[in-house]
């Protein structure tokens, strides 16, 4: 708890500094598979859904920015290489401000201790690019300190539970369609990444 504390602490320090565009980061994977929530129906209906019996699944990594936008890439692969695609997208395609003195804002990534956010292959190229990125890990076990987390379930609630997709491009689709809306800041994910 003191070291969770701790680390808590460091953040916020390093957000009040103003250098820093600040991203929250994390994998999720979207099955095909049916998901049921509750929902309102007409009495005495049974609502009958389809699902697939395959267990396919669309693999994404994400990052949610403080600023209310969303950086996504998808891959069949959670690996170092495939993480490193995506900071080089999320480099690309961040808007990142600027600070007081009309320098750009460096990007702090704030993300859990996976295998391969650590790997060492990873170190030279993390290294080159460290004037504008920076990685941020949170404590072990401590998915609440992510607000990307709470992005995950308005997506599931919004796009995917009580739905049937007939293919993996079909799901992948809506969730990309769904997501456009956070392509450029915006008041709504804002609002997700308030209480850090």
């Amino acid at each position: 708890m003191k070291k969770r504390k701790s680390n808590q602490k460091k953040l916020k320090e390093k957000i009040e500094t103003g250098d820093y565009e600040v991203f929250f980061e994390d994998e999720c994977h979207f099955k095909l598979t049916l998901t049921i929530i509750r929902a309102w129906f007409l009495a005495g209906s049974q609502p009958e859904i389809k699902s697939p019996v395959d267990r396919f699944k669309v693999s994404i990594f994400g990052a949610m920015g403080r600023n209310g936008q969303f950086v996504s890439f998808e891959n069949e692969k959670f690996n170092a290489d495939t993480f490193r695609l995506f900071l080089e997208k999320l480099l690309l395609e961040a808007d990142v401000g600027h600070r007081k003195d009309g320098s750009k804002k460096k990007i702090l990534l704030v993300l859990d201790n996976a295998k391969y956010h650590h790997a060492k292959i990873l170190q030279p190229w993390l290294k080159e690019v460290s004037d504008v990125l920076e990685l941020f890990f949170l404590p072990p076990y401590s998915p609440d300190l992510n607000p990307i987390e709470m992005l995950w379930k308005k997506t599931r609630r919004n796009v995917t539970h009580n739905r049937f997709f007939a293919s993996l491009q079909a799901l992948c689709y809506d969730l990309k369609l769904y997501w456009r809306q956070f392509a450029h800041p915006n008041d709504e994910l804002l609002k997700l990444s308030a209480f850090i």
